[in-house]
């Protein structure tokens, strides 16, 4: 038995969520209460970033590709985790409900992540219309656009999971990790509900040898 890593990316990987920049700069005014309507969840994330991109015309991929690579900012220590995640031997994973698009650009230049999940889009109509690669499993019914937990179930096989997360978007992951490192409200979320976590403020906190068994 060992372990994989299943990494969020928005928040995460980055310093802030790459979705809500990228939205209060092309869309600022229309994105803000949808924004908020998924932060309270009074929508469903699929629901609610369906109709965020839907706010995007897909004259701006371009545009918006170029603005995340250059004002996007990452969490310091990426890639050391990502190194260290090698020298034990541990698979690690990007589980995303962001875009392909943006994300791919992003972490081009890391080394060590065995594979991107994350959506793509349809740029062909005037307006960008996401197509989520990754539904629930019949384990599943909370219409989460991308479904972590459902990813996480066919990467298993006999080993044990470790999460790294910082929002709702990792709520259900953080529900069945068997080690969790969180961050931002995440961590909030597990105090208040008694779940085990470690903290991090930046990658170089995470010390996997630290915590594998």
């Amino acid at each position: 038995m060992g372990y994989i890593i299943a990494c969020d990316f928005d928040g995460t990987v980055t310093a802030t969520d790459t979705i809500v920049a990228i939205i209060k700069k092309f869309a600022p005014i229309e994105g803000r209460p949808i924004t908020d309507q998924i932060l309270r969840q009074e929508i469903s994330i699929q629901h609610g970033v369906t109709e965020l991109f839907r706010l995007l015309p897909s004259e701006k991929k371009e545009d918006i590709i170029q603005f995340a690579l250059e004002e996007v900012k990452l969490r310091p220590g990426f890639q050391k985790l990502l190194d260290e995640a090698q020298t034990l031997n541990i698979p690690f994973y990007i589980i995303s409900g962001g875009m392909h698009f943006f994300i791919d650009p992003i972490l081009e230049k890391f080394n060590g992540i065995k594979q991107v999940f994350a959506n793509t889009v349809d740029f062909s109509g005037d307006y960008m219309e996401v197509i989520w690669n990754h539904p629930c499993d019949n384990l599943c019914t909370g219409d989460c656009g991308t479904c972590k937990p459902s990813i996480v179930r066919q990467l298993v096989d006999d080993n044990k999971v470790i999460s790294i997360g910082d929002s709702i978007t990792d709520l259900k992951l953080l529900g069945i990790a068997d080690i969790a490192f969180t961050t931002s409200k995440l961590t909030q979320f597990a105090q208040e509900k008694g779940i085990a976590h470690h903290h991090f403020e930046t990658f170089d906190d995470i010390k996997l040898s630290e915590v594998i068994k």
